[in-house]
């Protein structure tokens, strides 16, 4: 017997978490994989491939190739059923024959899909979604197609680090510019004060009191040692970030 319910992996909170830690925009990677979906189905042999990535309650499709599909509820998927298991590929040959998927509304609608092939997109071993290839009829790949498709699911995750990776870039150049800001904002006054109280004693000149120069002189001490401050706190950033990235190492 068949069950119904949804496949769940054991580790499905570490997987969502894996997968959000990629921090994608889901309608905006149709062009970035388009190449490797058409590679897909062309090795396969089928008018269909799709990228699919998989959250706690919807597949999204980040690129589609030979049918117009985004996104569906992941209960109704079948690449649910590979992100659950530890095999290394999900075969179906006949939809309309499963007793899962023989209601669905791409074996019962006009699409009339019956074959299935996928092969699960691993990031760091968990399963985040599958790169699969469909058809509208029965067929069967050999071993040599089954292992290029392999290739290409290792290229799309290869793509995906990557994208990661320069996000993680873009959002720490964003914040260093915060940062030089924020340094510049907070040095500005403390200078400002000085020179101003240097060019009323310059201005004054022999004029000037011994006790209005003292004061001035206090205050000017006061701005320096703010700004003096300011530099031992970035110093001492930098020093607990170097530790943080050598522990990391």
């Amino acid at each position: 017997i068949i069950p119904m319910n949804p496949p769940i992996p054991k580790n499905e909170f570490e997987r969502v978490l894996n997968l959000s830690d990629y921090n994608i925009d889901y309608s905006n990677f149709q062009d970035k994989f388009k190449d490797l979906a058409k590679l897909a189905a062309s090795v396969a042999g089928t008018p269909i491939s799709l990228v699919n990535l998989i959250d706690s309650y919807t597949q999204w499709t980040i690129t589609n190739y030979g049918i117009d599909l985004d996104q569906m509820p992941r209960e109704e998927s079948v690449c649910q059923y590979l992100v659950a298991s530890e095999d290394s590929s999900l075969e179906v040959q006949d939809l309309s024959l499963d007793e899962r998927f023989k209601d669905r509304f791409y074996v019962t609608g006009d699409e009339q899909l019956r074959y299935y092939y996928g092969i699960p997109l691993k990031s760091d071993g968990y399963n985040i979604g599958a790169l699969c290839v469909m058809d509208r009829q029965k067929r069967a790949l050999s071993p040599e197609k089954e292992e290029l498709l392999r290739i290409i699911a290792d290229e799309i995750v290869n793509r995906l680090k990557a994208y990661k990776a320069i996000e993680s870039l873009r959002t720490t150049v964003k914040e260093v510019q915060a940062t030089q800001n924020k340094v510049v904002h907070d040095i500005r006054g403390p200078l400002g004060g000085i020179i101003g109280l240097t060019e009323i004693i310059s201005e004054q000149g022999k004029e000037n009191r011994i006790e209005d120069i003292l004061e001035l002189i206090n205050l000017i001490h006061k701005s320096g040692k703010s700004i003096l401050n300011l530099a031992d706190e970035i110093l001492s950033a930098e020093k607990k970030n170097a530790a943080v990235v050598k522990g990391h190492e």
